[in-house]
């Protein structure tokens, strides 16, 4: 990863251990990649990427079956109505659903 990132959320932060889990959106050789990936905290106090993580291909058919596994692991565990509660400001149609 080796240009400014189009898209950068923190999405876990470990400060005992010292390191956080990123979620990027970047290209490379013309071409869009998604990375869930594991940041450690350097010596000069900076967290950079290390080799722990997975990278896909930014294509919508990729993000849609990684948001709809993710989904389906949120409906399991929380009511609709705490799902829409969550991604109706991320998504506003979902206001409309209830």
């Amino acid at each position: 990863m080796t240009e400014e990132p189009y898209y950068e959320k923190l999405i876990y932060e470990n400060e005992i251990k010292g390191y956080q889990l990123k979620l990027v959106v970047n290209e490379f050789r013309g071409v869009q990649y998604i990375h869930i990936r594991k940041y450690f905290l350097s010596y000069e106090g900076e967290y950079v990427p290390s080799r722990e993580g997975v990278s896909m291909e930014a294509s919508l058919h990729n993000i849609f079956s990684l948001l709809d596994g993710l989904m389906e692991i949120c409906s399991k565990e929380e009511s609709a109505d705490a799902i829409i509660t969550y991604f109706s400001d991320k998504i506003p149609d979902l206001k409309n659903l209830e």
